[in-house]
């Protein structure tokens, strides 16, 4: 099964820099011409050649012309120097309106998904009452219509029920382009949704009052940020979404199964075993020592354990994930800082974060916070299933991001991964052939697609499949990653766990 690999250092966003960096060269070059131009220049009003001109003026003549004409001619230093300047203006003009045209497509898409969202969301309230009320008039009318009811009972008799989720969930699967269209347009869904309640219960004014007070003062708006807020503040009034907590971490002791990692597989492999508990998060530590005796760090976040809105003691929850998402702050994130102190990373100690689904968003997160990457030299960021595209992150930052076609969690973000130098986005069909083809000595070494559903695609089991073709891998930009971080992966050291639970 192939993967598909775009940004890097073979991506559109490197071949920008290289354009910008030739354009540099030649604006450099042409100052240098300029410069000789001057120089040559100079020769014909140089006092040796005006005392020439009284003894051999043919001669001195001569030499002013050539002067002139390697200066100003057609062919000159100073019209090569102009050409190299103007080519320079052009390379950089194509790398900028190219990154405009990128840019300005993807608000475009984005306020498409809003709009689309929001009229769906609008309609949805709007069709189950009136679904509701057909549904009771034609209860009266067949109770009143003897001979019609044997009809509803036959009818209703041919409809599966059970497979109508089975049906939607795999055309779902079979098709990614509607899931990522499903994903995109949720912000403006929710917010069209209550709207049309608002104005279903008050008219008017409550579909203009009721999602402004639910949501804050944030909704209506086209900020993704703004719409998960609000959701959030929504919430709140309810009691959910609560981020609290005390911050403190204490190791994990006794025998675990944990390794320092020694490839991406490995990480996800890892991931699935700090991932399973679901009343007690735990970050993992891996410290990998140079040879030089100095150590780098893996730093190991897992995803959502428990999915209640209401907080309980494990900061990784659903409440995480949305205050994430808002681009704000999270108990979690200062959990995560606690344990690194106590772990003894040191200041300006090399680390790579890496985290599935919810903590890939907050790697993600702690890598794009200045004060954080102060603290610390944060040179890689590792994700599988995360919604990180909105995330600020350095260009010191190497990421490496992993998804699948199927997964619909790093859709959630609603925009496409920059496309940069430092930045790769690894993606997989699940849909397509096995992992590898059958090997008739050892069948049982073969590896296969995860099964045909949703949750599946976004499992550990499936990135650490991801992450072996990645280790695989022959593109250039992987390789260069891995090249650049492979300091991470040379095991040795100690690996902990640290609980990150308000106990």
């Amino acid at each position: 099964m192939t993967i598909s690999v775009s940004g890097g250092a073979g991506g559109v966003g490197a071949r920008l820099q290289d354009l910008r960096s030739e354009a540099g060269l030649l604006d450099a070059a042409g100052d240098d011409v300029r410069r000789w131009s001057g120089s040559v220049a100079a020769v014909a009003v140089h006092p040796e050649v005006a005392v020439a001109t009284l003894l051999c003026p043919g001669e001195v003549a001569a030499v002013a012309g050539s002067v002139a004409a390697a200066s100003l001619g057609a062919d000159g230093l100073l019209v090569l120097s102009a050409r190299l300047e103007g080519t320079a203006v052009v390379l950089r003009a194509s790398a900028t309106t190219y990154e405009l045209v990128d840019s300005t497509q993807q608000r475009v898409l984005e306020a498409l998904h809003t709009a689309a969202g929001f009229a769906l969301g609008s309609a949805l309230p709007l069709l189950a009452a009136g679904s509701t009320l057909v549904a009771l008039g034609v209860g009266l009318s067949a109770a009143s219509t003897p001979s019609t009811w044997p009809a509803l009972v036959l009818a209703a008799q041919r409809i599966d029920a059970a497979r109508v989720p089975g049906a939607l969930v795999g055309g779902l699967y079979d098709n990614p382009w509607l899931l990522e269209g499903l994903t995109r347009a949720a912000p403006g869904l929710v917010q069209g949704s209550t709207w049309s309640l608002g104005t279903l219960l008050g008219g008017p004014l409550g579909g203009v009052t009721v999602p402004y007070v639910l949501s804050g003062g944030r909704w209506p708006t086209a900020s993704y940020e703004d719409a998960v807020g609000g959701l959030i503040h929504a919430g709140g009034l309810l009691g959910m979404f609560r981020d609290t907590g005390d911050v403190g971490v204490r190791q994990v002791e006794g025998d675990f199964t944990g390794h320092a990692p020694r490839s991406v597989e490995d990480i996800f492999t890892e991931q699935g075993s700090i991932g399973q508990l679901e009343s007690w998060g735990q970050v993992q530590i891996s410290e990998v020592r140079q040879a030089d005796g100095t150590s780098s760090w893996i730093v190991q976040v897992p995803g959502t354990q428990p999915w209640e809105p209401v907080r309980g003691g494990n900061p990784v929850d659903l409440t995480t994930n949305l205050r994430l998402m808002a681009g704000e702050p999270t108990h979690l994130g200062d959990q995560v800082r606690a344990a690194m102190v106590a772990a003894g990373i040191g200041l300006r100690d090399p680390v790579l974060l890496a985290g599935h689904s919810q903590g890939g968003i907050t790697a993600a997160s702690l890598a794009a916070d200045p004060a954080f990457r102060d603290r610390y030299d944060v040179r890689a960021v590792v994700t599988g299933g995360s919604p990180i595209a909105r995330f600020d992150i350095p260009g010191s930052v190497a990421v490496l991001a992993l998804e699948h076609d199927q997964d619909a969690v790093p859709m959630l973000e609603g925009r496409e991964n920059p496309d940069r130098p430092s930045w790769i986005t690894v993606e997989r069909d699940l849909a397509r052939a096995p992992v590898g083809d059958p090997d008739p000595e050892h069948p049982e070494a073969t590896q296969h697609a995860p099964p045909r559903h949703l949750g599946a695609a976004h499992g550990t089991d499936a990135y650490a499949q991801t992450g072996a073709l990645v280790d695989a891998s022959t593109d250039p930009s992987v390789r260069a990653w891995l090249d650049e971080q492979a300091s991470f992966f040379r095991g040795g050291g100690t690996t902990t766990r640290w609980d990150v639970t308000t106990w």
